[in-house]
């Protein structure tokens, strides 16, 4: 199955989920959870190889190399970046520079870069 029909698949599991807000206690009993964010629960962990497209701020564009899509994926604090064996910053990945990029696909549509590893240039 491809990455964009699991991901639609997914929101649309939220979708049914926020909509009944509800859940089912362990004595089979009706039960909310207002303490659950359904806005910013993983729904899944991805690995993905592709190639940088652009590159900004606080976001760096992979273009998966198996679908062709385009995923905006948010850099923060956290994400580890690297280029030979060290860490760079996102602007330090030029465009078109192939990556194997990890990312959490957050409910509320959002994606973040956990680690993204350029690989080395081909020589020609």
């Amino acid at each position: 199955m491809q990455l964009r029909e699991q991901v639609q698949r997914l929101e649309r599991e939220v979708d049914t989920l926020r909509r009944n807000d509800t859940g089912t206690g362990g004595s089979g009993a009706q039960a909310t959870a207002p303490e659950a964010d359904t806005e910013s629960t993983v729904l899944a962990s991805v690995v993905m190889q592709g190639r940088v497209t652009s590159v900004g701020k606080d976001h760096i564009v992979v273009r998966d190399a198996e679908s062709g899509d385009d995923f905006n994926l948010f850099v923060t604090d956290t994400t580890r970046i690297s280029a030979n064996g060290r860490r760079v910053s996102p602007q330090q990945l030029a465009e078109g520079t192939r990556v194997q990029a990890a990312f959490n696909y957050i409910a509320d549509g959002d994606t973040y870069a956990t680690q993204i590893q350029a690989y080395p240039r081909r020589r020609r």
